[in-house]
C-alpha cells in the first residue's frame, strides 16, 4: 500500500514557490485545507527539515488518514475540538517543545469545509510559533463525496504548492482575528483552477 502511494505522488508534477522552508529557528504550525491532506505528506518531506507531527481526529474517516500517514513517515496524534482536545493539545505542545512541526487542518475534522477554527491559533500562542500557510492547487483531481470533498490528484497531473510564513500570534491580538486573516492567505493558495470530478 504504502508502495503504491509513493508511486501515484511521484508522478505528480509539484511546483513550489521555494525551494525549502529555513526551519532551524524553531517549529512552526503548518496550515491546510482538510481536502488537501493527500499530499501532504510528500510536502512535509520534500521542504521541511524537522519532522511533522499531524493532528487527525478521532473520528472513523480520521482512522485511514492515520494509517496513511504511518506509511509516509509522518506522525498522527488523535484529537479534535469535540473529542479528545485538550489531551492532543497537549500532546502536541510537548512535541513542539521536542523541536517538531505541526500539521493542522484548521476545517477539521468534520467541517464544516474551509471554515477556520481557532485550535491552530491557541497551539501557536501557547509554543510561541510562527504559522506556515500550506496552499495547495491540484490541476486535475478526483473528489469524493464526503463533507470536505477530499480530492485526490490525478496520476501525472501538476500540483502547485505555495509555503508562506505568517508570525506567531502577538498579545492582546484576538484569536479570531488571527483565523480570519490565515483563512483569507490559505483561500488565496489553494483553490484549484479546474473542478474536480466526482466520485462515489
Amino acid at each position: 500500500m504504502a508502495l503504491f502511494f509513493r508511486l501515484w505522488l511521484a508522478t505528480l508534477r509539484f511546483r513550489c514557490n521555494v525551494e525549502r522552508i529555513d526551519d532551524a529557528e524553531g517549529p512552526v504550525v503548518l496550515l491546510l485545507w482538510h481536502d488537501k491532506l493527500f499530499v501532504s505528506s510528500w510536502i512535509a518531506n520534500r521542504y521541511f527539515s524537522r519532522p511533522v507531527t499531524a493532528l487527525i481526529s478521532t473520528s472513523k474517516d480520521g482512522a485511514w488518514l492515520v494509517a496513511f500517514f504511518k506509511f509516509m513517515g509522518i506522525t498522527a496524534v488523535r484529537g479534535s475540538s469535540n473529542r479528545r482536545g485538550a489531551a492532543a493539545l497537549m500532546t502536541l505542545t510537548r512535541s513542539m517543545r521536542a523541536g517538531n512541526h505541526t500539521g493542522i487542518t484548521p476545517d477539521g475534522p468534520k467541517g464544516p469545509a474551509l471554515e477556520f477554527k481557532t485550535g491552530a491559533v491557541s497551539l501557536a500562542r501557547l509554543t510561541r510559533s510562527p504559522f506556515v500557510v500550506m496552499g495547495i492547487r491540484y490541476h486535475a483531481c478526483w473528489r469524493m463525496r464526503s463533507w470536505d470533498r477530499f480530492a485526490m490528484p490525478i496520476p501525472f497531473s501538476k500540483v502547485e504548492v505555495t509555503l508562506v510564513r505568517e508570525p506567531m500570534p502577538v498579545e492582546g491580538e484576538v484569536d479570531e482575528v488571527i483565523a480570519a486573516r490565515l483563512k483569507v492567505r490559505l483561500d488565496e493558495t489553494s483553490t484549484d483552477p479546474r473542478k474536480g470530478l466526482g466520485l462515489a
